[in-house]
């Protein structure tokens, strides 16, 4: 399956927009950009299995096809509903199906959010002071709220490849992808789940993932830990816990027994106090994670 489409194919797709411009790819999503008038947007691209993707098992390529839409259905309905400016927002173009460059797709826009990803930062080696940390953790508290609290969603999902550091004063960090969201209570849509590694990027599973039968007692405390994963990460530049050049399941096997390191370790100019609400976040125990999270809000509000 191509990872790219031709530039020129994609421009005469979408001849409404002007300024084209590639920007990321990531599994079978690509991402562009373009001016709709003199909006700015971001054009999601999904590109499904077809009958000659030798990388799918043919017995299950229609069933993943349609696991796809649903995915993006739910995702985009999300991002409708809610009401959190700490979680994207849709743009124009609502949800597609189409063919291009012979490939079957699925299609809309978000808005376009100026910044870098966290994930860039942290590859840049950038390391944040305490003002942009706690920052961070409580546009992102904020956003589960929203998602929790308003829509019954765990998001599952929250990494810094999913995160902006937007330009915007009352906006500054705002978190993208709900294509994996999990809405308590609503039929999974995970074709033959047992057979496969739970929704996710794996390095930033919660624990409680790891378990077969995790769908029956996930809630908020999972967008926790990966709160605190990206955080520590952030803060520290480093993950604590997956580490280059590991197999999945060391990864895994990590996740599911080794103790991180304290963030104090890296970050010693960091108050006491901020590192250990991300050692907090990051306990492999769910009942050790906080459970109110208004609470924690306003305890980062009085450290800044």
């Amino acid at each position: 399956m191509s990872t790219r489409i031709p530039i020129e194919e994609i421009k005469t797709f979408f001849n409404e927009y002007s300024q084209i411009k590639y920007e990321d790819k990531g599994g079978f999503k690509l991402v562009y950009s373009g001016l709709l008038g003199s909006k700015k947007e971001a054009i999601k691209i999904f590109i499904l299995p077809t009958q000659n993707d030798m990388s799918v098992p043919d017995e299950i390529k229609q069933d993943l096809m349609e696991e796809a839409k649903k995915r993006i259905i739910r995702e985009l309905l999300l991002l409708e509903k809610s009401e959190s400016p700490y979680i994207v927002k849709l743009g124009n173009l609502p949800p597609t199906e189409g063919k291009i460059d012979n490939q079957d797709i699925i299609y809309y826009s978000e808005e376009f959010l100026d910044g870098p990803n966290l994930a860039k930062l942290i590859k840049n080696k950038h390391l944040p002071d305490k003002k942009d940390i706690i920052t961070l953790l409580i546009c992102l508290l904020h956003a589960v709220t929203d998602l929790w609290g308003n829509l019954r969603t765990v998001h599952r999902d929250i990494k810094p490849l999913n995160i902006i550091k937007t330009t915007i004063q009352d906006r500054p960090f705002v978190l993208l992808d709900l294509g994996i969201a999990f809405i308590i209570n609503e039929t999974p849509l995970t074709i033959n789940p047992m057979d496969r590694i739970p929704p996710g990027t794996t390095k930033y599973l919660a624990p409680e993932m790891l378990n077969p039968n995790f769908r029956g007692n996930l809630d908020f405390r999972s967008d926790l830990y990966t709160i605190g994963i990206t955080a520590y990460e952030f803060a520290a530049g480093i993950h604590p816990l997956a580490r280059d050049g590991d197999d999945l399941i060391a990864t895994i096997s990590r996740i599911a027994r080794e103790k991180p390191r304290r963030l104090q370790d890296y970050r010693n100019d960091l108050p006491e106090e901020l590192c250990d609400v991300i050692n907090q976040l990051i306990k492999k125990v769910v009942a050790l994670r906080p459970s109110n999270v208004q609470s924690l809000i306003k305890k980062l509000e009085e450290m800044k």
